[in-house]
C-alpha cells in the first residue's frame, strides 16, 4: 500500500531527509541525477489541490497561424548560396558543436536504450549521427563535438555502447556526455507512484530543461571557451538531422537566438494529421507551441505546419538561459495512470522576459520532409525500423554525398 505524503512538512531539510530514509526510493539514484525534492513535493501538493489546470496550460488567447516561415528550396538562389557559404565558413572555423537528445527509453522497443538498437551497416542510432560528424569532418576540416544529453535510463547503457564499439571512429574527447535531472512519478492522486515489486518510479522531467543542464554541467563554459557559437539540436532517433551547412547558415544569417525546422503535416492511412507542435501568432508574437496545448476548437485543418525538434541556438543567447514551464503530461504505466511535469525545448520560443519581450528570438525553416534532403524520420518502433530502414540508408548516404559535394562550391 502507498503510504500518503500529504503529512510531509514542505521544509527543503524535511522533504529530502523522506526520500532518503523511505526504502521505496534510490536515494543514490536520486543524489546521482540532482533530483528537486521540493519542487516534487510542491507538484504532489498541487495534485492534491485539483491545481493542475494551470500546468495544463491550454492556450486561451487568440492566435493566428504563422506566416513568417522561410522555405527552404535548395535551389541554388544567391540568398541560399550565400546562406551555405556561411554555414561552411562556420563549420571551417570549428564553432559548431551538435546536441542529440538520447534520455529516453525506448518503451515500444521492448525499453532498451534507443541510442544503441542497430539501424543498418553495424550501426546503431548513435553510431549513424557519429558517421554523419566524422564524414562532416572530413569536408570541413574540423572536429565537431557531439554532445549527448542522457537520463539516469540511458547514461550508463550509452557509455558502455560506445566504449565496446570504439566510439564508431570518432576522437573519444569530441564526446561530451550531460545528464537531464530526475524525478518521481506520481498517481492521479498525487502520490509517490510505486510499482508492482514495491519500488518508486522515476522520469526525466523533458528534455527543455537542457538550457539550465547545460550551465550545471559546466558544459556551456567549456564551449565557449572552446570557441563554439553554434548548436544544433535533434532527436536521437531521427536520422534525417544530419549536419547541413545551408541550414545552419541560414539560422546564422537570421540573427536570431532560435531557429526550428518546420514540415508540412501529412495524413496517415485513417486520415489523421500528424500530432505535435506547431508554429503561431500569440499576441502579436511568434512561437511554437505545443500539440496537446491547442484546444479541440483550434483550426487544426489550417495548422499545416508541424515542428520537428530540428533547432539551432545561438551560444551566446544561452548564457542566460530560459526557464520553462514544466506542463503536466499523463502516462500509463504497469497499467495504471500516471503523473508526470516535463519542459519541452520548442515552448522556449513563447518564455518572456520581465519587460515582455520573447527570452529568445524565434526563426523557422519549413524543410523537406523526405527524399535526398528529408530532415524528417522519427523511428518510434521497431515496425518503423523495418519499414524505414531503406529509406534511411539511402537518405544517409545519397545526403552525405551532397553535402561532400557541395562542401567546395
Amino acid at each position: 500500500m502507498e503510504q500518503p505524503l500529504a503529512n510531509i512538512a514542505a521544509s527543503e531539510s524535511t522533504v529530502p531527509g523522506f526520500f532518503s530514509h523511505d526504502p521505496r526510493f534510490d536515494a543514490e539514484l536520486l543524489r546521482r541525477f540532482d533530483f528537486d525534492a521540493a519542487l516534487c513535493l510542491d507538484q504532489m501538493r498541487a495534485i492534491r489541490e485539483n491545481r493542475t489546470d494551470e500546468m495544463a496550460a491550454q492556450i486561451d488567447d487568440d492566435f493566428e497561424v504563422a506566416e513568417r516561415v522561410t522555405t527552404v528550396s535548395y535551389d541554388g538562389s544567391s540568398d541560399e548560396q550565400l546562406a551555405h557559404a556561411a554555414g561552411v565558413q562556420a563549420l571551417t572555423r570549428g564553432e559548431v558543436a551538435v546536441l542529440v537528445l538520447n534520455g529516453g527509453l525506448a518503451t515500444r522497443f521492448g525499453g532498451v536504450v534507443k541510442g544503441t538498437v542497430p539501424v543498418f551497416d553495424d550501426l546503431s542510432f548513435l553510431g549513424a549521427k557519429i558517421t554523419d560528424l566524422i564524414r562532416a569532418k572530413s569536408s570541413f576540416g574540423k572536429s565537431i563535438p557531439l554532445l549527448i544529453m542522457n537520463s539516469f535510463a540511458t547514461r550508463d547503457e550509452t557509455a558502455i555502447h560506445l566504449e565496446s564499439n570504439d566510439y564508431f571512429g570518432i576522437e573519444r574527447e569530441n564526446i561530451r556526455f550531460f545528464d537531464q535531472s530526475i524525478s518521481v512519478r506520481l498517481t492521479e492522486d498525487g502520490q509517490p507512484f510505486i510499482g508492482s515489486d514495491g519500488r518508486a518510479r522515476y522520469y526525466a522531467p523533458g528534455h527543455g530543461e537542457f538550457f539550465q543542464r547545460l550551465h550545471v554541467s559546466g558544459l556551456f563554459g567549456d564551449l565557449a571557451r572552446q570557441g563554439i557559437r553554434y548548436l544544433t539540436f535533434s532527436n536521437i532517433d531521427n536520422l534525417g538531422a544530419t549536419l547541413d551547412p545551408l541550414l545552419l547558415g541560414m539560422h546564422i544569417a537570421s540573427n536570431c537566438d532560435m531557429t526550428v525546422e518546420v514540415i508540412r503535416k501529412t495524413r496517415n492511412a485513417s486520415g489523421a494529421w500528424d500530432v505535435g507542435g506547431a508554429p503561431i501568432n500569440v499576441g502579436g508574437r511568434l512561437q511554437i507551441v505545443e500539440g496537446f496545448r491547442f484546444p479541440a476548437s483550434a483550426p487544426h485543418e489550417k495548422l499545416l505546419d508541424f515542428q520537428t525538434n530540428n533547432m539551432y541556438f545561438s551560444l551566446a543567447a544561452l548564457g542566460d538561459p530560459p526557464v520553462l514551464p514544466r506542463y503536466l503530461v499523463r502516462k500509463q504505466v504497469e497499467g495504471r495512470g500516471s503523473i508526470g511535469f516535463e519542459a519541452i525545448t520548442c515552448e522556449a520560443s513563447g518564455v518572456l522576459r520581465n519587460n515582455g519581450e520573447a527570452w529568445l528570438s524565434l526563426n523557422l525553416l519549413r524543410v523537406p520532409r523526405d527524399g535526398q534532403r528529408g530532415r524528417f524520420y522519427p523511428i518510434k518502433s521497431r515496425e518503423d525500423l523495418e519499414l524505414m530502414r531503406p529509406q534511411i540508408k539511402e537518405r544517409l548516404y545519397s545526403g552525405w554525398e551532397i553535402r561532400e559535394r557541395e562542401a567546395g562550391r
